[in-house]
């Protein structure tokens, strides 16, 4: 039974070298659109991929960061990303446990953590 985990471990590369890709095609549109849009470009892309995943939610906890953004607000903008975070850690709604992973990854890639002094939770 081992063909289980590593089938497991290879998707998981798959995923990241796919987020990768994503995070090298992001800096033409990081010129154009903030971190949040590679995060809502990568929603987008799970929702997909995990058609029975329920996405709503991040979509909607992703909009309040992007309202505190454009507010100019910091601590708004730590306090509903660290919310975001936490949904993924749980899995939340819903979520298949990959794409929570992938966007995680994602997220903490693009997300400039040291200026809004985000904690991501273990």
């Amino acid at each position: 039974m081992r063909s289980k985990p590593l089938s497991k471990k290879l998707f998981l590369v798959f995923g990241a070298a796919c987020a990768l890709c994503l995070l090298m095609s992001g800096s033409a549109i990081s010129q154009q659109g903030t971190w949040t849009d590679e995060i809502s470009n990568s929603i987008t892309l799970y929702k997909s991929l995990y058609p029975a995943s329920n996405f709503d939610p991040y979509d909607a906890q992703l909009t309040r960061v992007e309202e505190a953004l454009n507010k100019g607000d910091k601590k708004g903008v730590r306090t509903e990303m660290r919310k975001w975070f936490k949904m993924l850690r749980k899995r939340a709604h819903g979520i298949d446990g990959i794409a929570a992973d992938e966007l995680l990854n994602v997220a903490v890639m693009v997300t400039p953590l040291q200026q809004y002094n985000i904690s991501v939770p273990r």
